[in-house]
């Protein structure tokens, strides 16, 4: 059996019961894989890519790794965090992790693929909603042009999502609620950033069709 690999941050990577309803896109994803196909998601909250590697959770997959596996990676959402440990800079450290984990990958003869990462729900009035991952996208796109392997834009089609549902409907994809309704937040919550499983699905739907439109050959898709 092949293994597809999910490699990111808190928006992806699996939650426990303990912080329901948030919910990771990579928590829905294995709905988009071919009969023998599986999934480990080894996104892990708070990562950036220079916390991934320096930490270990990279080595961890490294050991894992098979032959014709493939590995999406999306990071972006903690790159730009004000600490040592997690900071990078779009087209310097950031553009170097990427590669690096890359080659690394390859060198396991896998298979890397680029996603950039969700938009937030920021918006800055009723219609237009701020960009919040700065030249982190952009410079994952270059980084994946560079290397030849596949990149998909998950920012912008995310982004027309919750433009579309404006900014009321929108808290519904979001860890963004009133106190009393979910027993693990009694005070309510304001995340704009963690899904909740409606996200989540949206959010996973969101990436297996753009995958299924610009790769379409890629064997664990169904």
């Amino acid at each position: 059996m092949s293994t597809l690999f999910l490699l990111g941050d808190s928006t992806c990577a699996q939650k426990s019961a303990e912080v329901f309803p948030e919910t990771g896109w990579g928590m829905c994803f294995s709905q988009y894989l071919k009969e023998g196909w599986k999934l480990e998601n080894r996104a892990c909250n708070g990562k950036s890519t220079k916390s991934f590697l320096d930490e270990g959770d990279f080595a961890s997959v490294e050991k894992s790794l098979q032959r014709d596996d493939y590995c999406i990676l999306q990071f972006g959402h903690n790159e730009n965090k004000e600490d040592e440990g997690r900071y990078t800079e779009p087209w310097t450290t950031y553009t170097k992790n990427l590669i690096n984990m890359a080659e690394r990958i390859m060198e396991m003869e896998a298979h890397p693929i680029f996603i950039s990462s969700i938009s937030r729900r920021n918006f800055l009035d009723e219609q237009f909603l701020m960009h919040t991952l700065g030249e982190y996208p952009s410079a994952m796109e270059a980084a994946a042009e560079q290397m030849n392997i596949p990149f998909v834009d998950a920012t912008t089609p995310t982004r027309n999502a919750i433009m579309e549902l404006g900014p009321i409907d929108s808290q519904n994809l979001f860890m963004h609620f009133a106190e009393g309704i979910y027993p693990n937040y009694p005070q309510g919550r304001s995340d704009d950033t963690h899904l909740r499983p409606e996200g989540a699905e949206l959010v996973s739907k969101i990436i297996y069709d753009k995958l299924k439109e610009l790769f379409p050959n890629l064997p664990f898709l169904s």
